[in-house]
């Protein structure tokens, strides 16, 4: 789809085939002199006519943010919808990278309409095109996490036929997916740099200097730990770089129904590897010593039933970082008031 460059006057909508797929659209007070197509009109001198004023060329600047504002807040609204669709099967890869090259037009050609860029500043195109690569870097991630989420939801009531949060779920495959689109958005941005002949852009460093970061950073796992070590307090990845198995899915649920008189209790652990199923229990354990009763490795739990195999040691890597715990355990340990990498030392916490 090609963007419209041309705004309309007194609240009429600058594109009307913007309109019809829900994209955000905007008018201003004043009209840009139209040209025969964006490529032309981003190269040329900008002239406004406004209703107060005679002809002016006026670069006021860009804003600390290009989704500052109402225009970028529902833009990125509307990426998120677009990342969502993609993940649900409904927007293709080369389709998401054309909306992406589609957003940093419109982009452009909004803040040309404020007056805030000639549209041919190098400085300033530059920022349009590394702020389109975070937002889109994080609503991926997002949009991954929240697949995953639901996936794990519909078990829930699927296994236990309940909307209780006492559970989680990880399923590798949008970790894979989430990598893979986080490159081709990064392809995106190369294409970008030579259509509007830019200097390189760091995507590297846009994500590391990025705020974007309060729910997780651009990755999966980050995004996984926020979700259910920070919000539901039933699971931890120690390090965030662990790379899972492919064809791996795990879901865990506490299901405290009693104790024994020794105090013991389990949670369920359902794991696939391959075409490999596994169902096993997780034996909790309230001791008088400490917490350390309710959190359990899952590689220990699962290593007497793991055949030895080539994967192994990739398979132990992963499950080795992956711990499952009770609601009690992240009350009493806070752990889920820690963010990023961390391994549990019961020294610490008992």
């Amino acid at each position: 789809m090609q963007i419209n460059a041309n705004y309309s006057v007194n609240g009429v909508p600058y594109d009307n085939k913007r309109k019809q797929n829900n994209i955000p659209q905007f008018s201003t007070e004043c009209a840009v002199q139209e040209n025969e197509n964006i490529n032309q009109y981003m190269a040329e001198p900008l002239v406004y006519v406004c209703d107060c004023y005679q002809k002016f060329n006026v670069v006021t600047g860009m804003p600390k943010s290009t989704f500052g504002d109402s225009f970028g807040y529902d833009m990125q609204k509307d990426i998120s919808s677009h990342m969502t669709d993609f993940y649900a099967g409904k927007v293709s890869r080369d389709e998401l990278n054309s909306y992406f090259e589609e957003c940093c037009t419109s982009m452009r050609t909004y803040r040309t309409s404020q007056h805030q860029t000639s549209g041919t500043n190098e400085a300033d195109n530059t920022q349009i095109v590394s702020e389109m690569y975070e937002v889109f870097a994080k609503e991926n991630a997002r949009a991954a996490s929240q697949a995953n989420y639901q996936e794990g939801k519909a078990l829930n009531e699927k296994y236990y036929s309940d909307s209780h949060s006492d559970w989680t779920y990880y399923n590798s495959d949008y970790y894979y997916q989430c990598n893979e689109t986080n490159a081709a958005l990064r392809e995106s941005v190369k294409q970008m740099i030579e259509k509007w002949d830019l200097d390189e852009i760091d995507c590297d460093k846009i994500e590391a200097n990025s705020s974007l970061t309060l729910d997780g950073g651009f990755d999966f796992n980050s995004t996984w730990n926020f979700e259910f070590r920070n919000q539901a307090g039933r699971s931890s990845l120690a390090k965030e770089s662990a790379i899972p198995p492919e064809n791996f899915k795990m879901f865990f649920k506490e299901q405290v129904t009693s104790f024994t008189e020794d105090n013991k209790f389990n949670g369920n652990l359902k794991i696939t590897i391959g075409e490999n199923n596994y169902d096993l229990k997780v034996p909790f354990q309230t001791l008088r010593t400490g917490s350390e009763g309710e959190i359990c490795n899952v590689w220990d739990l699962m290593e007497d039933y793991y055949p030895k195999s080539e994967d192994t040691s990739k398979v132990k890597n992963f499950l080795g970082n992956m711990s499952v715990f009770t609601r009690w355990y992240a009350y009493e340990t806070r752990i889920n008031d820690i963010f990023g990498d961390y391994e549990v030392s019961h020294k610490e916490l008992s």
